[in-house]
């Protein structure tokens, strides 16, 4: 199935295009609140993305969430290929390599993620991802990834996003709110 998916990906970077008002030049940063396995935990989260060309993009991104001695943090890097399905809505398709890290053990892996965004209006954007990621003794599986921004001009927006998965049985769900820049 990953190489299907991968496939799929890359096998459309011929038909590239770019929604015209979808930035990938971005830096955000969050509050996040998390529930792992029904631990509650908050902190921050910082990521970014930067636009190589009209169709690949790259990605970067550490979280750090922590409740007295228990902290889980997590760093991935990686790169997006983007088709435009209309002028206002882009199909996206990430890699990314990532290091989790839970009180003190760490381990590496991937995560392959695939959905839309959309500006629905012209102040809005909306984003939905499904990803599969695999980070080898700490776990594998599936989830989902939903977001919005509310642009508040070109430059700077106000954010919200709601994450899901599901890793070897463990599960992990978190909230964030945030305000992004985009350059």
């Amino acid at each position: 199935m990953k190489s299907t998916l991968l496939a799929i990906a890359l096998s459309t970077a011929a038909l590239s295009a770019q929604a015209a008002d979808l930035d990938y030049n971005t830096v955000q940063a969050t509050y996040k609140s998390v529930d792992f396995d029904g631990t509650n935990l908050d902190g921050f989260g910082i990521n970014g993305s930067f636009k190589f060309n009209d169709s690949f993009y790259g990605i970067v991104g550490y979280d750090k969430v922590s409740k007295n001695s228990a902290d889980l943090s997590e760093t991935a890097v990686g790169f997006g290929f983007r088709h435009a399905i209309n002028d206002k809505t882009d199909w996206v398709n990430e890699l990314s390599y990532v290091r989790n890290d839970i009180e003190g053990f760490s381990d590496n892996g991937y995560r392959i993620a695939t959905g839309v965004r959309s500006m629905v209006s012209d102040k809005v954007e909306l984003s939905g991802k499904v990803n599969y990621t695999d980070v080898a003794d700490i776990g594998k599986g599936f989830g989902v990834n939903l977001g919005g921004v509310y642009h508040l001009n070109d430059s700077f927006g106000i954010t919200a996003g709601y994450d899901y998965s599901d890793r070897d049985g463990f599960d992990y769900d978190s909230w964030n709110v945030g305000a992004r820049f985009s350059f």
